[in-house]
């Protein structure tokens, strides 16, 4: 596979991408298309994605149309997008994985991968701004002309969700944590765990990781390469924008990281003014009540966001709109996810976002409420669309309340109502 890669990307190819609207394959269709490359693709619905590739001359289709496969040499595909897929199944062209593309075309720069099953996107963003430097992120920075940029040196997200994680041979890896997750693709921790410890393996010169997080810790305190960061560990005394106790541990990694490029002085100064990235403890509406957007959908990453709220913000009332992402999260991790909301006065709960997923027994917003104690029962309220819900909320919200839109499917398109 890797030597196809490397003999596509030798010479301009004719590029198809097949869900090019996703932040992470936009990023890299920005990428080929700077390396010479002539690139189209195609997406099921319109995004923000797809109309800056539009800006940037990269020909976006939406729906489906067998008559844009008819001239390529090469398509690249999503990992939601199914080996069953008939633009994949019957591809009479080589077919590759966005994670095993975005890594061999970083092979001739020098590449800062951070990884992490919280944090990527943020400490990505940070090390971005402050370098300066190239990048390829999970996320929309204020200030930045879109999700990636090429450049000599360049910082990106190693993705651990679909195991392409292992494709990377970073100069300098970044680990924020390691907590299992992603379930649909890894059965177990110990195959989670695995990816991360090949990652580690593959890593050239310094291997970035947090003191603080027992698994990533445990994988690489013995290792020479490895540093550690950490409240303990770190002595760097620097001020960050954005809130949260997670925020400066984000700094710190990246601190660690910045420092081989830049002075302290100059680290200092880029960390003051950081601009967050869009979805991260975003404050969408401010006025006789607050509204904050936010990507969390893992439990901690929830945990992490009410506590953050409610020491910065101190809400006469926290409430919360949540939307699971994907049946198989949900089954996994159901226990988790009730005492993760501690702290909220009310929760609406809106379906699963399948995330391409068939619905799963066991894995619904329905088996959700149903494992929520008896003291959320006048707190609790389920349903079917945003619409609804939205209208529910609206009824509710009183001066000094702080709303949490939390998750990473469809969601946001209640943090655009809000802002209108």
């Amino acid at each position: 596979m890797r030597l196809q890669i490397d003999s596509m990307l030798s010479k301009p190819r004719r590029i198809h991408m097949i869900g090019i609207g996703g932040i992470g394959m936009a990023g890299l269709a920005l990428l080929l298309k700077e390396r010479g490359h002539c690139v189209t693709g195609c997406d099921e619905q319109e995004n923000r994605q797809t109309v800056w590739l539009r800006e940037k001359e990269i020909p976006v289709l939406i729906g489906r149309d067998p008559a844009h496969l008819s001239d390529v040499d090469w398509i690249i595909r999503t990992t939601a997008v199914p080996d069953t897929h008939p633009e994949v199944a019957n591809a009479a062209v080589p077919v590759s994985r966005r994670g095993e593309v975005l890594p061999a075309l970083l092979r001739d720069r020098i590449t800062i991968a951070v990884s992490g099953t919280h944090g990527k996107t943020t400490t990505t963003s940070m090390i971005a701004q402050i370098l300066g430097c190239g990048y390829c992120i999970g996320g929309e920075v204020p200030g930045f002309d879109g999700v990636a940029k090429d450049g000599p040196v360049m910082v990106v997200e190693a993705d651990e969700s679909d195991g392409t994680i292992v494709n990377y041979h970073p100069d300098i890896a970044v680990i924020t944590n390691i907590e299992y997750d992603h379930m649909e693709h890894h059965a177990s921790v110990e195959a989670f765990e695995a990816c991360f410890k090949t990652f580690i393996a593959n890593t050239k010169q310094k291997i970035v990781y947090c003191a603080e997080d027992p698994a990533a810790s445990r994988l690489c305190k013995n290792n020479s390469k490895a540093v550690p960061y950490g409240f303990q560990v770190s002595d760097f005394k620097f001020q960050v924008s954005l809130p949260g106790r997670h925020n400066r541990l984000n700094a710190l990694a990246a601190i660690e990281v910045c420092k081989q490029w830049k002075p302290g002085n100059e680290i200092t100064l880029a960390l003051a003014g950081l601009k967050p990235v869009r979805r991260r403890f975003e404050k969408v509406y401010e006025g006789e009540y607050t509204i904050i957007s936010d990507y969390a959908h893992h439990p901690t990453e929830i945990r992490t966001l009410i506590q953050t709220a409610r020491e910065t913000l101190k809400p006469k009332r926290l409430l919360g709109v949540f939307q699971p992402h994907r049946y198989t999260r949900t089954k996994a991790l159901m226990a988790d996810f009730p005492p993760a909301f501690q702290g909220l006065e009310k929760l609406w709960l809106l379906p699963v976002y399948a995330a391409s997923e068939e619905p799963l027994t066991g894995g619904t917003s329905e088996d959700l409420m149903n494992c929520f104690s008896k003291d959320w029962n006048s707190r609790l309220k389920f349903f079917q669309t945003l619409e609804a819900t939205w209208q529910d909320i609206q009824c509710e919200l009183q001066t000094g309340d702080v709303l949490l839109i939390i998750g990473a499917g469809d969601i946001e398109q209640l943090a655009e109502r809000a802002r209108q």
